[in-house]
């Protein structure tokens, strides 16, 4: 799972918020394990004179205002001889702090903990989704197998092969042109039921008004032959007014 941001590996150690749209991101992509904003109060406000942080390379503690900030990069809390990133001890720090109020301790600790539980969650909805793709895809083989092998080539097989490929947009469902231009075939791939559209027949070629994504591929023209274009227009149409 990356962040909807940055595009980077989201980790359960990360700091975390949810975003307007329900999607986790970091709090800070520049610093993915900062610390959240009920810790950085705890630190400021109950351990200000405290030796939060301990730098095992130089062997030495460092209060807070000690510390350094790289503002090139945006990594804060580093140690001040060998740059290296301390946020994690200060962490350590916070939550076994006497001078805590142990209701700002549990506070923090259920903020950290419910970071952690939505990022294992997003892994597991993730992994969950890669599982589905999986499986329609193995759907799709079987379908096209058993249209290839058909004699009388199957127009349900067909049919359910052109609402899967819409329902994972595959084929586009709208933003289509009220024309549709034809050609004789050039021996390409129709887009429907995945078979050369041969010289001898009319191949269709479906555009869209609007690219289905930001991929130059999914901008192309999709040749079918003229039987596939038709039943895929008619399921579109199905498909559109049934979402």
């Amino acid at each position: 799972m990356t962040c909807p941001r940055c595009s980077q590996p989201l980790s359960p150690d990360d700091s975390v918020v949810v975003a307007a749209d329900g999607r986790v991101c970091h709090l800070d992509c520049r610093t993915p394990r900062a610390l959240s904003g009920d810790e950085r109060f705890a630190l400021i406000y109950y351990c200000f004179d405290h030796a939060v942080a301990s730098c095992a390379t130089c062997g030495r503690a460092y209060r807070e205002i000690e510390l350094v900030t790289d503002y090139v990069s945006g990594r804060t809390h580093l140690c001040p001889d060998c740059r290296g990133d301390l946020t994690e001890s200060i962490r350590a720090h916070l939550y076994a702090c006497a001078m805590l109020p142990e209701e700002v301790r549990r506070r923090a600790r259920v903020v950290r903990e419910t970071a952690q539980r939505l990022v294992k969650q997003s892994h597991q909805l993730a992994d969950r989704a890669d599982v589905l793709m999986r499986e329609v895809e193995v759907t799709v083989a079987k379908l096209r197998e058993t249209w290839r092998r058909s004699e009388s080539r199957d127009p349900d097989a067909l049919r359910l092969l052109v609402r899967l490929k819409l329902a994972d947009r595959r084929l586009p469902h709208e933003n289509i042109p009220p024309t549709i231009s034809g050609e004789p075939g050039d021996g390409s791939i129709c887009g429907a039921c995945d078979e050369v559209v041969p010289a001898s027949e009319l191949m269709m070629m479906v555009t869209t008004s609007a690219p289905r994504s930001s991929t130059a591929d999914d901008a192309r023209p999709i040749p079918m032959h003229a039987d596939c274009f038709e039943l895929w227009n008619l399921e579109r149409h199905h498909f559109k007014s049934g979402r």
